[in-house]
């Protein structure tokens, strides 16, 4: 028999289809009426393939909601130098800095050769012991510092210690209530979002509260066209970074300084907002 129903719209759910005022149970054609039954199942079907369209449209807008575009930080005149600390910058004299190099209060500065032979330890860019170059660098990093501070678009809040160690992410800010840490694996910075596509301005920004630390031989990988220009790691006390590292990006320390273990490779600029910046055996500097 058949069951008479108020009018309303299909609905393919629960294995039925409701068809204008006749109900039909997909799993028990039988009980269909003849006039209604191919009424019931070409009406079943172009709701079945309508919402496989609208799921599929639907996984696309995500997919590109996803590719977050932040705009870049503006680093003004600290844009010049790889090291940029307070008071010092120590170094076990076998670094290779890829920019200038300064202090803003103190004047301990390495004694590099300038410039450096190619391939050798040393600095090639220019030296600034607190002289008004350095000085006019760290308020546009204070100024940079504070932008990453206030931003809020493209949030994924990852609360407390957060591992971002063994994880791949997409552009956007990402921040904690307390540390960060690369401990548990490498970190991929994925701006295609795992597709062929690449976007090579896209933004990724890190805040932390406290401490960013990165553990002995861990790497932050780039893939999907994202640069190490366009990574900002802000920390509200120190930074360090275990020897044998690979880090990308812009890396603000707040209160403390920044400090590189041995044999680290840090594509990048180095901004000790509190006090100094500590190097052994490191390559630091963005070299395109």
């Amino acid at each position: 028999g058949v069951n008479l129903m108020t009018v309303r719209p299909c609905d393919a759910s629960h294995g039925k289809s409701n068809c204008g005022n006749v109900a039909c149970d997909l799993h028990d054609m039988s009980r269909c009426h003849q006039q209604t039954l191919s009424l019931c199942v070409m009406l079943a079907a172009m709701l079945l393939a309508y919402s496989d369209s609208a799921e599929a449209q639907s996984a696309q807008t995500r997919q590109v909601n996803l590719i977050c575009m932040l705009e870049p930080v503006d680093l003004g005149l600290a844009e010049p130098f790889a090291v940029l600390a307070t008071n010092a910058v120590t170094d076990t004299m076998d670094s290779k800095i890829f920019g200038d190099m300064g202090t803003s209060t103190g004047t301990t500065l390495p004694t590099y050769a300038v410039p450096y032979p190619p391939g050798g330890p040393g600095l090639q860019g220019s030296k600034h012991p607190n002289d008004q170059t350095a000085i006019d660098a760290r308020a546009a990093a204070i100024n940079a510092k504070s932008d990453i501070t206030g931003r809020s678009d493209c949030l994924t809040a990852l609360g407390g210690v957060v591992e971002l160690g063994g994880q791949r992410l997409y552009p956007g800010l990402y921040t904690s209530t307390s540390s960060m840490k690369i401990e548990s694996g490498d970190l991929i910075l994925d701006a295609g979002m795992g597709t062929t596509g690449a976007v090579s301005n896209a933004v990724f920004i890190f805040r932390t509260p406290t401490t960013l630390a990165m553990t002995a031989g861990r790497k932050v990988i780039l893939t999907g066209g994202a640069t190490a220009k366009n990574i900002y790691w802000s920390a509200g006390t120190a930074a360090t970074f275990a020897q044998d590292c690979v880090m990308q990006g812009n890396i603000f320390s707040g209160t403390e300084g920044i400090t590189f273990a041995a044999r680290c490779v840090h594509h990048g600029r180095a901004f000790a907002m509190g006090t100094s910046v500590t190097l052994a055996t490191t390559e630091i500097g963005l070299t395109t």
